[in-house]
């Protein structure tokens, strides 16, 4: 699995305390749960884009974790809070992100 520069930002960006538990469950959601129910399949045509998500909804996380898989590496490239994630500014992020993984 690897996380992008700009996903280590999104991560960083969480509080001190939020921080390190939320790297640890992104890991550890990612590697074991893979068929999870939690995991969809994000198609937003109107903006380009295709791509994985994980909701994390425990322990107090509301988050959603964005990934998707380059030669068959699973790559998280985002991570957002519920409530800033599928706005129209999240989603252009999304497609410049996702442009620079397939680069």
């Amino acid at each position: 699995m690897k996380v992008t520069e700009e996903a280590e930002k999104d991560i960083d960006n969480q509080g001190d305390h939020d921080r390190k538990k939320l790297a640890q469950k992104i890991k550890k959601r990612l590697k074991e749960d893979r068929d999870h129910k939690n995991i969809s399949y994000i198609s937003k045509p109107q903006f380009g884009i295709e791509f994985h998500r994980l909701k994390l909804k425990e322990n107090g996380f509301d988050h959603r974790i964005y990934f998707d898989y380059t030669d068959s590496e699973l790559t998280v490239f985002a991570v957002r809070h519920r409530d800033y994630a599928y706005s129209k500014k999240d989603l252009k992020e999304v497609r410049k992100r996702l442009g620079n993984i397939e680069e």
